[in-house]
């Protein structure tokens, strides 16, 4: 009986923070500062690793960056394809930092992921985007992101 309540609120609570995540992933409806693309690599096995690059458009230029990060929880590999809107960006030197945020996905051979991440400087980046390979991703996310040019 006590491994069945456990099991339940186990289950409640797992429910509960997808839901959470994906509502928390959702970008405000007022104009962006900017925009970014990204492409990244990934693996998992309860602690993750990532490694990718970027382009921010941002006062009608581009800039590229590199991003790299660790996180907990997930299992697998994956690519992922992803573009978000950026917010609170007040000067280009703003964007480079540490992003630290949320994370949930799915991918059995093509998926989705959303993400919510916020730097340091008050930057927040709302990425949504799709995923190739065989992983879940749903916890803690650390991503230290460098502008190049």
């Amino acid at each position: 009986m006590k491994i069945n309540f456990i099991n339940s609120a186990v289950t409640s609570i797992t429910i509960l923070l997808i839901a959470g995540c994906a509502s928390m992933t959702t970008a405000p409806s007022t104009p962006p500062s900017a925009t970014v693309s990204i492409r990244e690599w990934s693996a998992a096995y309860y602690a993750s690793a990532a490694a990718g690059k970027g382009t921010l458009n941002y006062n009608g230029r581009r800039h590229h960056f590199i991003i790299s990060g660790v996180g907990a929880g997930g299992a697998g590999g994956q690519k992922t394809s992803a573009t978000g809107k950026v917010y609170n960006l007040n000067k280009l030197s703003d964007f480079s930092g540490t992003y630290h945020g949320i994370s949930s996905g799915l991918t059995l051979i093509e998926g989705k992921m959303h993400a919510k991440l916020t730097n340091g400087n008050g930057v927040v980046m709302y990425l949504a985007g799709e995923t190739e390979g065989l992983a879940s991703s749903m916890g803690a996310q650390a991503f230290e992101v460098n502008l190049t040019d």
